[in-house]
């Protein structure tokens, strides 16, 4: 057979920007092989833009390590090839015995961000675990930025969007770099919409830790202490409302508590809080006014901001700030994106009251709250390990698209958990740090050898200011590419599929989006459907046809028909609360936090933050073809204090928090603010075994609930910790 090559048009799904690639594929007598991805230069939003996490997927796809064959830990701890038929088998019958043992609740998901390939997957687990019975589904919500949820529900929201991407006059971004996170700027290309929005005018506030690329194209740069956003967010507000700079007119008729507000940022003065986050007090001031005098703009904290300090607060206050200022859209102006694969958007300028952002119920052994959020992946090891009187515990995970050994909190506690439990799934191309933890490790097919669309961008909208794309878009991806030969592997949905069906158990996918449900699938058991069958029945109903979609293979917009803000119902009276009071008083807490000892002469002088790299998501895509001969985590530090340490680029650090310590390949970064060591987390090998200049370290063994409790959410800090570095000889 002779090889032919062709080109297709397919989604990236490598991290949350969807980039619309071109695919070289050769079609060899094993099946189709990916050869070379770029950027889709005819795409009408991406214009060829792509990174190189999408770019370095040929790589991926012919690893010599990829998992091809499903695997099951044997007695002696060696996990051995088995069929996949016999896999789901076995664990089927291992799901059943602890079911009928302990109860459906001792059966518990990780659904991890690495699954967003298709929407199949997270829509097939929790239909799965619905057919179980548990509600005991975790997510990496609770580890990054739980606070957009649970400060939400406490604000109440604008039943239209904020305004968002729609021709803003001023964007003020905390603790976070969207020029890599892709995340804060509208997906897309950030850079170029960055520089043809600040050619029209736009200004800029950026606050961080970091002198970021971003924060070098600032209009106002304030390079704060780690851990002070809500410090300086309090001292935006107190300068807004000191001087009278909020929109009257919005705030007289939707939102209530501002005089609960003005109280509680009353000691933010800007002269007090440049002393928390040492910083100018005239640029908290022009930050300020800037932010308040543009009619149009939004704020966004990022995962910095999150994992610092509580999540909510930081939240709940970057909501306040643009309600104060009137960022929401009104009656009668145009909702760019009402969604594209969802049903029709209904937008009414009126309020949805705040919500409990608690759901009264607690995780048993640890105690920890279940919010709006989810359970706390904080408190999942405790569940595990030590069950409350009563309780069965968990004693089976089902772990999908995600590595929990390296993105949780305190590896060394996660992966003794592990150890304990009576059967562990890890589905993962990847011998990853949980798969070695695992009693069955089940591979998947990878992206560009599923179909899908780009579903994520839906859910993005509705996630908060500064997420998702401006206008209505999407592109459907078709299978390019066949698994090598030999593979035993299976989609994710087709393994939930597969075993209810061992279980006897109907699944019904529950179909929603922006948090609306819309509907039921109810799946055929004894006939299973292709992936395309499966997601045109998730997307029936939408506001453009499945078949619309599949007939713009570089993906297209839609902005017809326009969609407006409507009226507000009549009598509707429910107004928008910045003056929570449940909340608030997390700023004096912050107060007493700044005032503890920090510096030289303490045991702990320097403040771990943390960062994101161009060339990973999270754990995953650490190849050569992605790192430049850098495969591991590096202890970013300013010169003047490495210099001071009597360390070179390149010597190892020892980075010791009270509750462990990794040792870093050293990497200096004048950019940085002194007394600060930066280091991305997912990194790590195998815990005890790991090599430091080849796997890099784990950031989470630095981390524990000796850093405080997010009271709202459970969340563990996991930035602005307290640490010491020195000089590793032995490194």
């Amino acid at each position: 057979m002779t090889k032919k090559t062709t080109v297709h048009q397919a989604t990236c799904r490598q991290c949350m920007n969807s980039c619309a690639l071109t695919v070289t594929v050769d079609d060899r007598p094993g099946g189709r092989v990916v050869t070379h991805v770029a950027g889709d230069r005819d795409s009408p939003l991406f214009e060829g833009y792509s990174c190189v996490k999408g770019r370095i997927q040929p790589a991926l796809l012919r690893s010599t390590d990829r998992l091809l064959r499903p695997l099951k830990r044997m007695p002696s701890g060696v996990h051995e090839p088995i069929p996949m038929d016999q896999a789901l088998d076995e664990i089927a019958a291992s799901l059943a015995r602890i079911a009928d043992t302990h109860g459906p609740g001792a059966i518990a998901s990780y659904w991890g961000m690495m699954s967003n390939a298709s929407p199949t997957s997270k829509a097939l687990l929790d239909a799965f675990m619905d057919a179980l019975g548990s509600h005991l589904r975790f997510t990496p919500v609770t580890v990054d930025k739980p606070g957009k949820l649970t400060a939400r529900a406490l604000h109440g929201s604008w039943m239209a969007p904020v305004q968002g991407f729609d021709e803003p006059e001023v964007v003020l971004v905390l603790g976070m770099n969207p020029l890599v996170a892709h995340q804060g700027f509208p997906v897309g290309n950030p850079g170029r919409w960055l520089a043809d929005r600040r050619r029209r005018g736009m200004k800029l506030v950026v606050v961080d830790p970091r002198r970021s690329d971003l924060a070098k194209r600032a209009d106002v740069f304030i390079q704060n202490r780690p851990g002070s956003d809500s410090a300086i967010l309090a001292a935006l507000l107190h300068v807004i409302l000191a001087e009278d700079l909020h929109d009257h007119e919005f705030v007289e008729r939707h939102v209530e508590g501002v005089d609960a507000l003005r109280s509680a940022v009353a000691p933010f003065a800007p002269a007090a809080v440049a002393t928390i986050a040492d910083v100018d007090a005239a640029d908290l001031v022009a930050a300020a006014r800037l932010f308040a005098a543009a009619g149009r703009g939004y704020a966004i904290a990022g995962t910095g901001a999150h994992m610092s300090g509580s999540s909510t607060l930081v939240e709940y206050l970057t909501l306040a700030l643009d309600t104060l200022c009137g960022h929401w859209l009104r009656e009668g102006e145009i909702v760019r994106n009402p969604g594209t694969m969802a049903t029709p958007f209904s937008a009414k300028a009126q309020v949805r009251p705040p919500s409990a952002a608690l759901t009264g119920q607690v995780l048993p052994a640890s105690g920890l709250p279940i919010s709006v959020a989810g359970p706390p992946i904080a408190g999942l090891p405790d569940e595990i390990t030590d069950p409350a009187v009563g309780s069965p515990g968990v004693r089976a995970l089902l772990s999908v698209g995600g590595n929990p050994v390296s993105a949780w909190p305190d590896e060394t506690r996660v992966s003794a958990a592990l150890e304990q439990l009576d059967l562990l799934v890890q589905i993962d191309p990847w011998m990853s740090q949980t798969a070695r933890h695992a009693h069955y490790v089940l591979p998947p097919k990878m992206p560009l050898e599923v179909p899908s669309y780009t579903h994520g961008l839906e859910a993005q909208a509705a996630y908060g200011a500064g997420y998702g794309c401006a206008d209505s878009y999407a592109q459907w991806s078709p299978t390019v590419a066949d698994p090598p030969p030999g593979a035993d592997v299976l989609e994710e949905w087709e393994m939930f599929y597969e075993l209810a069906r061992r279980l006897g158990r109907p699944l019904d996918a529950k179909v929603s989006v922006w948090g609306v449900p819309l509907g039921t699938v109810t799946l055929d058991m004894d006939h299973r459907p292709t992936s395309e069958d499966l997601i045109t029945e998730l997307v029936a109903g939408s506001r453009v046809p499945l078949a619309e979609l599949r007939r713009h293979p570089h993906g297209a917009f839609f902005p017809d028909p326009v969609v407006r803000v409507a009226a507000a119902d009549p009598g509707s009276a429910a107004r928008m609360d910045v003056g929570n009071a449940s909340v608030l008083i997390g700023l004096r807490d912050g107060l007493v936090d700044h005032a503890a000892p920090r510096g030289a002469g303490t045991a702990r002088p320097f403040r771990l933050i943390c960062r994101r790299l161009p060339h990973v998501y999270n754990s995953s895509g650490n190849v050569t073809e992605a790192n430049r001969g850098r495969p591991y985590n590096a202890a970013f530090m300013h010169p003047d204090d490495l210099a001071a340490l009597g360390v070179s680029a390149g010597e190892a650090v020892r980075v010791r928090s009270h509750h462990g310590e990794i040792v870093s390949p050293a990497q200096p970064d004048r950019d940085l603010r002194r007394g600060t060591v930066s280091l991305a987390h997912g990194f790590g090998g195998d815990p005890g075994r790991e090599d430091t200049f080849r796997t890099g370290s784990n950031v989470n063994r630095l981390l524990g609930r000796g850093f405080g409790v997010e009271r709202f959410t459970g969340q563990l800090a996991m930035s602005n910790i307290p640490v010491a570095v020195e000089a590793s000889r032995s490194g």
